[in-house]
């Protein structure tokens, strides 16, 4: 078969420095004896890009620019690009795409390396089904790699074999064999006026035919994505949706088909994998556990603060005991792709993995569900470790350590450990002194044991001695040193409103919650639950409903608040919700146990109070303020800056992680198919039975039907379906 040569079709209308950044990576990577560069200025509105299109030609060898005497739109001025020569191959190029390496050459042996094949598209950062590293995804050059770092990573890991059959190509950067335009035409200019959809039109027309679309694996671009058609994208996408419906029935049904199969997953998690263990700087593993919350939100938020300077992994259970999922960081985002291994039989495959990678150094953020055979990790990595304690599940398995109620109970008491295993019960067999004795070796072994506040490291001394305490509030502490302190005023043309923020369970103070707003029914107060609670609270409470973190400030201002109430009844370790007020600048009112009290010492207008009060003497506190119109005073104590290891994340943490050099056997990651897992947010069908259960319970009926349950007959239910947060359930 001959081999054509062929034209680089870039249509053009607007978006000057990114036409420029595409034309300056096509003409310096294009070899100018088989291909040319074929631009159509669709009588731009800018008069820069005409003289620049202009000038490029000029200074260029083959580079040949067309102008349309009036717009036209993308469809026919594409295919008047296509029909320039019609005896070369085409391939299409929209001018926000950077290209990078031999990434032509690639694409057209691809073309001709397959039988009958009508379109080649390369992954992309903005590809639709072809996007890495999420698949459907807007992604951003990964880890802050130029596009020739990313290329020449697909081109070094791939060859021409690597290919995959895909229902349709993406437009952004598709090369299309010229027997097949000669066979099924340009196209369709009549169903797609001006763009969006013409592409698949043009690839279901090809495969009808008998062609066949390929996604090539070894080769990337990048794509910013929306430039020609700006904020018509939206309208445009609809109208050519619905035309792609009426043509082809099954198009969308074939489409989700391919999704759920995913045939290129694992060439996704094998790039990545190979540009993490190709950065020289350091990568840290961090170990938690699924349930979400503030270790997550923490984990999160080290990958973010530490981006650039080292590179984070994440590991959690999958089936608790037997089997974890490990996925990686870019920023405080993970990718959605990642592997699950079972520790039983897998350890040493997830061993060399990580040692492959590079990995230096060993983060504990819990050990709820873990196989504890991953307690030797460090060792066998031949690196330290470091533990945080979120919270005191390493006591006697009950994180807040509280009873049946949810309510604190002091650590002195002879009968702690009978109070706390009324709310969380130990394993069948094993006692608190049993379970503590087999925590001690993690504890002990750790290089840095590090607390979020000074209240926690001083609770859970009391039960473990520790070698190397650090106490160190969260990254997020440093930027709220900035915020202005909060004023109070009390409104007169409404009542006070009175904001409590997150998933509440009962130890987060549900109970009370409802409790106190029944009480004060009637009275200019309001209580807004932005969150949600373990169960559908009184009509006292306004219940928001769950929010995403991104979200949350947002939402904060709409509502509105006065002042933000923490209802909770356990000692909170640190809490991010705390951080959302403080960064809002709003009165606080606090409990005197945990870190609270704590991290609002100094601070104007924010009340520290018992926090074992009766719902009347609640009833009273509120009651006070609405009769006096102010606040009660706050505590006077300014912290020192000294006390809170502020500088800990931007300094002596990454100070004892070691830079290891890594090397990947290719014969270990093409081995790795059957570890993959994807879209893993989605739900299970258990877990959308949970979300039906959770939606019925926010009805009248469904919450007197629920309350009839006794709470821990509950908890065992809704474990029994999902281990994930209700947030990440509820919210889908």
């Amino acid at each position: 078969m001959t081999v054509r040569n062929v034209d680089v079709v870039i249509p053009v209308y607007d978006g000057l420095a990114e036409t420029r950044a595409c034309l300056q990576t096509v003409l310096q990577t294009v070899t100018h004896d088989w291909a040319r560069v074929v631009v159509i200025n669709d009588c731009s509105p800018n008069p820069e890009i005409t003289a620049y299109l202009r000038r490029q030609e000029a200074e260029h060898g083959g580079f040949v620019l067309l102008e349309n005497e009036a717009n036209l739109g993308f469809v026919a001025t594409a295919n008047r690009g296509m029909l320039y020569d019609p005896q070369r191959d085409v391939l299409i190029l929209n001018s926000d795409v950077e290209v990078a390496g031999n990434w032509l050459e690639r694409l057209r042996d691809a073309a001709y390396h397959h039988d009958k094949v009508a379109s080649v598209t390369p992954f992309s950062n903005n590809a639709t089904v072809c996007s890495f590293p999420n698949m459907c995804e807007d992604n951003d050059l990964p880890f802050g790699l130029s596009v020739a770092d990313v290329d020449a990573q697909f081109r070094s890991e791939f060859d021409v074999e690597d290919a995959f059959q895909i229902p349709t190509g993406v437009g952004c950067c598709m090369y299309m064999r010229r027997d097949c335009l000669d066979q099924v035409g340009v196209f369709d200019l009549e169903a797609f006026g001006r763009g969006y959809g013409e592409e698949n039109d043009w690839c279901q027309r090809a495969s009808r035919a008998g062609y066949r679309n390929l996604h090539a694996a070894n080769c990337f671009v990048y794509h910013r994505g929306g430039v020609s058609f700006g904020a018509e994208h939206d309208p445009r996408l609809a109208v050519a949706l619905d035309t792609l419906d009426r043509k082809y029935p099954r198009y969308h049904s074939d489409i989700q088909r391919f999704i759920a199969r995913d045939p290129a997953r694992l060439a996704r998690v094998r790039a990545w994998l190979r540009l993490i263990g190709g950065q020289s700087i350091p990568k840290i593993l961090m170990i938690s556990h699924k349930l979400g919350g503030g270790a997550q939100q923490h984990v999160d938020e080290l990958a973010k603060k530490l981006a650039g300077e080292a590179l984070c992994l994440l590991l959690v259970p999958q089936v608790d005991g037997q089997s974890v999922r490990l996925s990686c960081y870019d920023q405080d985002e993970r990718f959605k792709d990642g592997l699950t291994f079972d520790i039983g039989i897998e350890y040493d495959k997830l061993l060399e993995l990580l040692q492959g990678l590079g990995v230096g150094r060993v983060h504990f953020h819990h050990t709820m569900g873990l196989p504890t055979r991953l307690w030797g990790l460090p060792a066998d990595l031949g690196c330290g470790y470091d533990l945080t304690v979120h919270d005191y599940y390493l006591v006697n398995a009950n994180p807040a350590m509280v009873d049946k109620n949810g309510r604190y109970v002091n650590e002195e008491r002879d009968d702690f450990d009978q109070q706390c295993a009324g709310y969380r019960p130990l394993p069948d067999g094993v006692t608190a002194a049993h379970w503590r004795e087999n925590q001690r070796p993690l504890i002990a072994g750790a290089d840095r044991v590090i607390f979020p506040s000074r209240d926690c490291a001083n609770r859970f001394q009391f039960q473990f001695p520790v070698r190397n305490p650090v106490v160190a509030w969260h990254p997020d502490s440093e930027e709220l040193r900035a915020a202005a302190p909060p004023q109070w005023h009390f409104p007169t043309a409404r009542p006070l409103r009175v904001l409590i923020l997150g998933a509440l369970s009962k130890e987060k103070g549900a109970d009370v919650l409802e409790s106190v707003a029944a009480s004060l029914a009637g009275r200019q107060i309001e209580f807004h639950l932005l969150g949600y609670a373990y169960r559908r609270l009184g009509g006292g409470v306004i219940c928001h409903g769950p929010y995403k973190n991104a979200e949350v400030f947002d939402l904060v201002r709409r509502i509105d608040p006065d002042v933000v109430w923490y209802p909770a009844t356990w000692p909170e370790t640190y809490s991010y919700t705390l951080s959302i007020a403080i960064a809002e600048q709003l009165p606080v009112v606090v409990p005197d146990i945990g870190a609270f009290a704590e991290r609002v010492r100094g601070r104007p207008h924010s009340v520290v109070t018992h926090w074992d009060k009766t719902t009347a003497e609640w009833r009273g506190f509120w009651e006070d303020i609405l009769a006096r119109r102010e606040l009660p005073a706050g505590e006077p104590a300014a912290i020192r800056s000294d006390e809170n290891g502020a500088d800990f994340y931007s300094g002596a943490y990454l100070a004892a992680v070691r830079q290891v050099e890594g090397s990947l056997r290719r014969d270990l990651l093409t081995s790795l198919a059957h570890n993959l897992y994807g879209a893993d947010l989605n739900l299970s069908r258990a877990e959308r039975v949970l979300r039906r259960i959770w939606r019925f319970s926010r009805r009248p009926l469904g919450a007197m039907l629920i309350a009839m349950v006794p709470f821990r007959l509950q908890r065992t239910i809704k474990r029994s379906l999902s281990h994930r947060p209700m947030h990440d359930i509820v919210g889908k």
